[in-house]
């Protein structure tokens, strides 16, 4: 009789434990994603993303007209004030095809200075040490005075690897007949 009264008393303080834990904690699959410090990692990572895709864009569009825009020399100072923010094969991709020094062109053929202002970036996609961002920024083209003349709308998607720790660009989606009007004779 005692045995019975001890496994009825098992029995009914388990189904207790049991009813108590029907919260969120049971009803979420059991997975990396569902860890609280899991996500407080993807987040920081993300955030450490955009942080570095907003310098990079900074860097890449913040352009001062100069007579010698695009000599030598010039392009040397931009490429290597680029180079800090892309991966190894990013940078010798962009740097070869003259992607770099796209606003280069652009400010030396418009004769005006760049300004990137209202920068958004939202998530696009992360994988283990990959995160895509969706950007969308305004590129200011202002006057000999820093009046603005133009403002045009660019968006794209920039690819991050993490590197050693760091989050570098390995690739930057945007159409680029967006800068065609301001780079070809007519």
């Amino acid at each position: 009789m005692l045995g019975t009264i001890f496994l009825a008393l098992a029995l009914i303080t388990g189904c207790n434990q049991s009813a108590s834990n029907t919260g969120l904690e049971s009803a979420a699959p059991a997975n990396e994603s569902s860890n609280p410090s899991n996500e407080v990692k993807a987040a920081a990572e993300v955030n450490d993303a955009v942080k570095a895709a907003e310098a990079y864009k900074k860097v890449e569009y913040e352009i001062k007209a100069s007579e010698d825009i695009l000599s030598a020399e010039s392009v040397h100072k931009r490429n290597e004030a680029i180079k800090p923010y892309l991966t190894e094969h990013f940078y010798e991709k962009a740097s070869s095809t003259r992607y770099t020094i796209l606003p280069l062109k652009v400010a030396d053929k418009q004769k005006v200075s760049l300004k990137p202002v209202d920068l958004q970036c939202d998530l696009r996609e992360k994988k283990e040490n990959i995160i895509l961002l969706n950007y969308k920024l305004n590129l200011l083209f202002l006057d000999q005075e820093g009046k603005e003349t133009k403002r045009i709308p660019i968006d794209g998607i920039l690819t991050l690897f993490n590197v050693d720790g760091h989050w570098l660009i390995q690739g930057d989606t945007f159409d680029v007949n967006t800068f065609k009007d301001f780079i070809v004779e007519k």
